[in-house]
């Protein structure tokens, strides 16, 4: 899910033409002729300007200490979430945004995990000032002049002044956030008039168009168990028909709303979702784990070797490209 509103009526310009995978209402075709799994799995294979530094641990893995326990326990692994970076940049066919921006003076990033995407958008924008925000200190200190990292909670107050950016962007901010409506009051807020603010977020809710989900139980029960997890927790997992409502309420105009289906392996024949899907393949394979036993552990009690026997199990669903199984991005 792509939502994109602009503040002011008076200043909309026409967004960039959507990616041509963006037919949420299309039935993807299934490639009928692909290599083996195993062979097909094998072959693919400035400064921060807050001192804190220091991380949790907990089953063997690392978490960021700043306001642990008021955010999603998730893992802190950055080439997973460069992958994920890398996932939407193939869906946008290389953009990084779907904004018509010109001339933009100031960007913030909300969650930006690695800070790949504020890096790369202040090459693309040299003028520009971009801000990237995030819990976590793992951003690179070697950036371009432009660019400035800081360590903060988007939840709570911003430090900036209102009306001050031209261009405010989020992405996979889920399970970061208790109150979807109020983080986006912010952002508008903090948006200049005529500025816009571009949300991009995952519905991790399975789905299939020819009812092959039926024979992947243990993973739709893992993305079941995700949601109910997340909202126990604190923090809701919104449908990806909600946000542009969302927005219209926040009083941004103009909104548009653009849906992907993102395969879980590689089993579609459009060639740039078969790509998307080896690289969701891999995220999931290797990235599950962290995703999953923070919440399961913390918020449903289980064991960690519960957990590990589920992942076991549905690893192998994941990997079977008669699978056919989507989510909504």
């Amino acid at each position: 899910m792509d939502n994109l509103g602009v503040r002011d009526e008076a200043a909309r310009r026409k967004p960039m033409t959507p990616p041509t995978v963006c037919q949420p209402s299309s039935i993807l075709e299934v490639d009928s002729c692909h290599v083996p799994d195993d062979e097909d799995w094998n072959d693919d294979f400035a400064s921060i300007t807050s001192s804190i530094v220091d991380y949790e641990f907990e089953n063997g893995r690392r978490y960021h200490a700043y306001k642990a326990g008021s955010a999603y326990p998730l893992i802190l692994e950055q080439d997973r979430l460069d992958l994920q970076h890398h996932v939407i940049t193939l869906l946008l066919n290389g953009e990084l945004h779907l904004a018509p921006l010109e001339n933009p003076k100031r960007i913030i990033d909300l969650g930006t995990g690695t800070g790949l995407w504020a890096i790369e958008m202040a090459d693309s924008f040299p003028d520009a000032i971009v801000i990237g925000t995030d819990l976590s200190p793992v951003q690179p200190t070697l950036v371009p002049d432009n660019v400035r990292f800081e360590i903060s909670d988007i939840e709570s107050d911003w430090m900036y002044q209102a009306n001050s950016f031209d261009y405010i962007h989020s992405r996979y901010l889920l399970g970061s956030i208790s109150d979807w409506q109020a983080m986006i009051q912010r952002a508008y807020k903090h948006c200049k008039p005529g500025a816009y603010f571009e949300m991009q977020d995952l519905d991790p809710r399975l789905t299939s168009d020819d009812g092959s989900l039926s024979r992947s139980p243990m993973h739709s029960l893992f993305c079941k168990l995700i949601v109910d997890a997340s909202e126990k927790y604190g923090k809701p997992v919104p449908r990806h028909t909600q946000y542009k409502g969302w927005l219209e309420e926040a009083g941004f105009v103009d909104v548009r709303e653009y849906l992907f289906k993102i395969p879980v392996n590689t089993w579609p024949k459009n060639k740039q979702l078969k790509e998307v899907g080896k690289y969701q393949l891999l995220n999931y394979t290797e990235g599950y784990e962290a995703i999953g036993i923070g919440l399961f552990t913390r918020s449903l009690k289980w064991q960690p070797t519960e957990f590990q026997v589920l992942l076991a199990r549905l690893r192998q669903e994941i990997k079977d490209r008669t699978i056919h199984a989507y989510q909504h991005l």
